[in-house]
This record gives C-alpha cells, structure tokens and sequence, in this order.
C-alpha cells in the first residue's frame, strides 16, 4: 500500500501532465526579415510570426549604406487584417544606412491581430555586391491593452547581386519587348 504523500506526488504530476497535454504549447513570437531580388534592385520584408494581441509596433530598419540605398517603404498587410490601421513609414538616411521610426498601429478599440504576417516592406537599389546585414534596433511590440509584447528578434545576412544584373536584365527585356513589337513591312 502506497503512503499518503507518495499518492499525493503522483496525484499532482498526473495533473501537471493533463494540463500541459490539455493546453497548446505557445510559440515565442518572433521578428524576423526576408530578402529578395527584384527588376529593380532588392527588397526586404519585416513579418511577425506567432504573435498574439499585436496591436502596434515600432522599430528602426538598419543596412549596410555601402552595398544599398533606400528608396521606398510600405505598409504589411498583418495589422490590416484586423481593422484600420495608421502607418508611418519611417525616415530613410543612406548616409547612416538607416529607415528610423517606423511605426504601425490600429485604430479604435479593437483587439490585436494574432498568428503570423508582414508589418512592412522595404526597397533598395543596388550600389554594389556583397553580403548584406539587416538589423533592427528599438523594436517595440504592444498589445491591445498596451502592454509591451516580448519576441526574438533576429537579424538577417544575404547576398546582395551585381548593380549590373538588374541594368543586364533590364537591357535584355526591353530588347525582347521590343523585337516582339517591331513588324516586318511587305512591299
């Protein structure tokens, strides 16, 4: 026959273990950026993953001036999803190689967007070739009720192509474009 507390133990590891198996494990949420090439140079999108309640965010995007210039920035569509949004897109200084105080909010009183989608997206020309690093620094994330929203917040190093690529492309398209627009005369 078992003692008292040894049936005690038992009792309480079983309930630890029905509430764990019972409540879905929550992801950490995460900041994180993604690159890609365009026709025109190279653009970087900052998502959230995994959060919940997000109601506003803050940050400053920072690149290396040397390899990008920044042209354009644009609001994601995450927080949209929600309900109406305000979004400053932030001031650009390619002499520092930064986009300073970019910010985005809901409006009203509703609650946050939850899960997973893009706060902003960014875009570069090309100055030149190299392994470019993305960081971003005073990142701010809050909730509905105003409270600050803790996340990993990961940085991101790609490769940046030749400036001359997209000049190549760009050459090589128009004289595809053209040639399928030019018409032989018959006499």
């Amino acid at each position: 026959m078992m003692n008292p507390s040894g049936i005690a133990v038992r009792g309480a590891g079983a309930c630890a273990l029905a509430l764990a198996l019972l409540c879905p494990a929550q992801a950490a949420p995460v900041v994180e950026m993604t690159a890609a090439s365009s026709a025109t140079g190279f653009d970087l999108t900052v998502r959230a993953q995994d959060v919940v309640d997000l109601f506003a965010y803050q940050f400053t995007l920072n690149f290396d001036p040397s390899l990008l210039k920044a042209t354009a920035q644009a609001e994601g569509s995450f927080l949209s999803t929600a309900g109406t949004t305000f979004f400053r897109p932030g001031d650009i200084d390619n002499l520092a190689g930064s986009v300073t105080f970019v910010l985005g909010t809901l409006t009203g009183p509703i609650g946050g967007v939850s899960g997973s989608g893009d706060l902003a997206r960014f875009s570069f020309s090309v100055q030149q070739a190299g392994l470019a690093t993305f960081t971003l620094s005073e990142v701010v994330l809050l909730d509905s009720a105003g409270s600050e929203l803790s996340a990993d917040v990961r940085s991101l190093v790609t490769a940046v192509p030749e400036p001359s690529t997209y000049l190549m492309f760009a050459l090589g398209l128009a004289a595809v474009l053209g040639a399928g627009s030019f018409k032989r005369r018959t006499a």
